[in-house]
């Protein structure tokens, strides 16, 4: 079997060399973003840029609204087709389709004037996946699982300063700055439809950024919770028979019931607090955050109903302090991040997650091997726990459902050129009882201005009750072509 992937995989890297056409760069290389996290991101003289600014300050033309929409309009489509490798597991009402494919139209837009401005992006989508796809944005919290047909992810409206920036609106919310995982970055929920293929959602904020020489100070409010959305009950994402137990990240109820959500709806006490501080000091970009609110991470509580046991997933409210700081020495470029998790009342674990790597740039050599650059990217994230879930009727914590436990991630890029690239990316959990490891191979191929060609082979497994060894029958080829305007 794996001499037929990599058959599959010289071919089809092959066929794209047979298409490939002069083009300008483009290094924006998809990494482990699709796990848990925004796990992708350029090296930079400033990595805290990306978090700094609430809306970017460009010279905006005196033209009229209309002008500026119809100039500032960009967008991409993605045809996006995955084969799997193995058949899943017969369920109820499970797909059974080993060939699915999908199609996403992203857009972007703004309009402003020097000191104010309004900026939307959303996407339009649709797929053969089974029960994946309902519905389009329309409510201010997002309580369905399904992907939308039309999602408006980000309306924000930006109030530019001198020494101030202010956001109301919708709009993704970042934090931390660790190249490959991040612990501090628990503000962004998903869509897990497909865990190795999520889309970072907006949340309501009303923000200030205020700028202090070196310095930016951050305040927010977050009014509405909006939770992470996971697979379907019928996707091979859900698992198999034999971890039929651990569907559901480990909530899953064996007698088949549905387990109930009490998500954390719009109401004053489930508004969420957050405050940042970053600076850079002598070629050191530092942050300290805090956050006050319901944690993305469920925990299982039960209670009786009449003589029966009923469980129901849960968003608690926790306290997150983060820290984290990033530097660079020559050919090398450090970072690391550490948060506290507090859980009022121990309806949660408290503990302190951790992550520290470095990046290192090879170019000399790889030019002698015809290469035109080498990135090489290795982080460990582990997790420390202070104490266990203790609140009466809680019965499971959010720990198995947490990444970076004891993990290690792993990225190497290899740069042919402006328009050729290759890359390898890894995350292997190194628990003894819950290891496991994802593995991706790809390609990517600029076949003209704007036209990008891309192939990769996913691997997966593990123990039962790890994160990738539930995915062990999820091997597959994924091909995509994507052109951006």
């Amino acid at each position: 079997m794996k001499k037929f992937l990599y058959i599959i995989y010289v071919l089809l890297i092959g066929g794209s060399l047979l298409f490939a056409a002069p083009a300008t760069a483009d290094d924006d290389l998809d990494l482990l973003k699709d796990l848990d996290k925004e796990i992708s991101k350029e090296k930079s003289a400033d990595p805290l840029k990306d978090i700094d600014k609430a809306a970017t300050r460009e010279e905006v033309k005196k033209d009229g609204i209309s002008d500026q929409l119809v100039a500032h309009l960009a967008g991409s489509v993605r045809l996006r087709a995955m084969y799997f490798f193995r058949n899943p597991e017969e369920r109820d009402d499970a797909d059974m389709n080993n060939v699915m494919g999908e199609t996403l139209l992203k857009f972007s837009d703004w309009v402003g004037g020097e000191k104010w401005r309004v900026d939307v992006s959303g996407w339009g989508e649709a797929g053969t996946q089974k029960d994946t796809y309902a519905g389009v944005f329309y409510s201010l919290q997002d309580d369905d699982r399904r992907r939308k047909y039309i999602e408006v992810n980000e309306v924000y409206f930006t109030l530019n300063q001198a020494d101030y920036n202010v956001t109301l609106g919708r709009k993704i919310f970042a934090n931390g700055l660790s190249t490959i995982y991040s612990p501090s970055d628990r503000l962004r929920p998903r869509d897990g439809n497909d865990p190795l293929d999520q889309k970072e959602l907006g949340i309501w904020q009303a923000r200030l950024d205020y700028f202090l020489n070196q310095a930016t100070i951050t305040a927010a409010v977050l009014p509405v919770f909006q939770a992470n959305k996971g697979p379907s009950d019928t996707s091979r994402w859900m698992g198999s028979k034999k971890d039929n137990d651990n569907r559901d990240f480990d909530f899953h109820d064996t007698s088949g019931n549905q387990i109930e959500e009490d998500r954390a709806n719009i109401a004053a006490k489930n508004i969420g607090y957050f405050a940042r501080y970053k600076n850079t000091y002598k070629g050191w970009d530092l942050f300290f955050s805090f956050y006050h609110g319901p944690n993305l991470y469920y925990v299982l509580r039960e209670e009786d109903r009449g003589g029966t046991r009923v469980k129901i997933k849960e968003s608690v409210k926790v306290g997150n302090y983060a820290a984290g700081f990033s530097t660079t020495y020559k050919k090398w470029e450090f970072h690391g991040e550490a948060l506290l998790n507090y859980s009022y009342d121990g309806k949660d674990d408290q503990y302190v997650s951790g992550l520290g790597g470095a990046t290192y740039t090879i170019d000399d050599l790889a030019k002698k091997v015809g290469l035109e650059q080498i990135d090489v990217t290795v982080e460990y994230g582990g997790e420390f726990i202070l104490k266990a879930q203790y609140a009466e009727g809680y019965v499971q914590s959010s720990r198995k459902t947490r990444l970076g436990r004891n993990d290690i991630y792993g990225r190497v890029n290899f740069k042919y050129s402006e328009d050729l690239s290759f890359e390898y990316v890894a995350n292997f959990e190194l628990s003894a009882s819950e290891g496991g490891y994802y593995q991706k191979i790809q390609s990517k191929y600029r076949l003209r201005d704007g036209l990008i060609w891309k192939a990769a082979l996913e691997f997966f497994n593990g123990d039962d009750n790890s994160y990738y060894g539930r995915w062990y029958r999820n091997d597959r080829v994924v091909m995509e072509l994507e052109y951006s305007f």
